[in-house]
């Protein structure tokens, strides 16, 4: 067992790496290099004066840190998610998936919320957002009914719901560790892609517009996920290592299929080569599993990597402004908004997202209790008859 665990170090590892790359496009790119969209959203004026040079050296040719940052995300989950169903039942993983997602994701934003009120109290500016737009953004389901987002990272965390959805209905194949189901589900959403008409890419509904566009590519990034599912097999030897290989480049090849007639499309080739960068170092990673040690500053951003993420942007860019107005250099107000920001994850982790956890262990226990109950009751009457 504790051999195991050490292995799946670096799955733990690359949550780190990943939400590091995500902070750096954020912190250090989008800051400057999307004035007006930071502004809009911590309702402050747009920063002036050149852009820090901090990403430029930070950055490779062609690497974009966000979604080379967010495709290890997405892998990390399709290789961890079996794990859960391996334990419990569908209807159960689900209540704990809900557990490990909403409380945090509500509290953080609510957290969100309240920086950026500040920040435009200390602008003078008014603060307004629509109410409707921040219960489904809250809900995690704007992003099929063009809602526009109210963080700019939850669009991630609605395909991951719908990841969780797909893996609980693929149950079975998943526990069995059978990769064609998966397989054929990305030849289906090729086939949607390809096939489905673009003069109803919009659905009209009473009270909202559905995208039928926004479907195809969420869909294309849950089929990109199950590749680490793919790793999931391997690592628990369902699969030879050859059928790994082939499995995930027949599966990669449908996903970049799928790439070219969606509406990601126009993300092409710096998107998508991100994405396979991404892959490269998740298989590195994976390849290299033994060699994976416990390191402290790694496994601490790793365990605060959820709240982090939620948090990161608008409190960073809310912090960041007010403090560069205040005549602070560009460098001292990163490290600041940094500091908060950690601060603010850790609390959130241990107040609201192990909380969570647990709760949500204590109810699929009450779930299987109650089920253990009805089941030998059942016993006893047909007994009885």
């Amino acid at each position: 067992m504790q051999q195991q665990k050490d292995k799946v170090i670096f799955a733990n590892q690359l949550r780190a790496i990943a939400i590091i790359a995500v902070m750096i496009i954020h912190l250090c790119g989008i800051y400057w290099r999307a004035r007006g969209t930071v502004s809009a959203y911590i309702f402050a004026p747009e920063i002036e004066g050149p852009a820090s040079g901090l990403l430029g050296w930070l950055s490779p040719p062609t690497v974009n840190y966000g979604p080379f940052g967010v495709a290890i995300f997405f892998l990390i989950s399709g290789f961890v998610i079996p794990f859960s169903l391996s334990k419990l039942s569908p209807i159960e993983f689900l209540v704990a998936r809900v557990f490990r997602i909403y409380p945090t994701y509500l509290i953080g934003s609510a957290v969100m919320l309240l920086c950026i009120w500040f920040s435009s109290l200390y602008w003078g500016k008014e603060f307004s957002i629509n109410t409707n737009n921040l219960l489904l953004n809250l809900a995690l389901i704007h992003t099929n009914i063009f809602v526009k987002t109210i963080d700019l990272v939850n669009w991630t965390l609605s395909i991951e719901i719908k990841f969780y959805l797909i893996s609980a209905i693929l149950y079975s194949s998943i526990r069995k560790a059978n990769p064609l189901p998966i397989i054929l589900l990305a030849v289906g959403t090729l086939c949607f892609t390809e096939w489905y008409p673009e003069a109803k890419s919009v659905i009209h509904f009473t009270s909202f517009n559905l995208s039928i566009e926004s479907i195809k590519a969420e869909l294309m990034v849950v089929c990109f996920m199950f590749i680490g599912t793919f790793f999931y097999f391997h690592f628990f030897e369902k699969i030879t290592t050859l059928e790994l290989v082939l499995y995930s480049s027949i599966l990669l090849l449908l996903v970049l299929l799928c790439w070219t007639h969606n509406a990601w499309a126009s993300g092409i080739p710096g998107v998508p080569r991100n994405y396979i960068y991404g892959l490269s170092v998740f298989v590195t990673a994976y390849a290299l599993r033994k060699h994976f040690r416990l390191f402290t500053p790694l496994d601490f951003i790793a365990k605060i990597s959820y709240p982090l993420y939620i948090t990161h942007s608008l409190i960073g860019y809310s912090i960041m402004r007010v403090a560069m107005d205040n005549s602070l250099p560009y460098f001292a107000a990163l490290l600041i908004a940094i500091s908060i920001i950690v601060a603010i994850s850790y609390t959130l982790h241990i107040t609201v997202e192990n909380k969570s956890i647990e709760i949500g262990k204590k109810l699929i226990e009450k779930i299987r209790s109650k089920n253990s109950k009805t089941e030998l009751e059942g016993r006893q009457a047909s007994l009885s008859f």
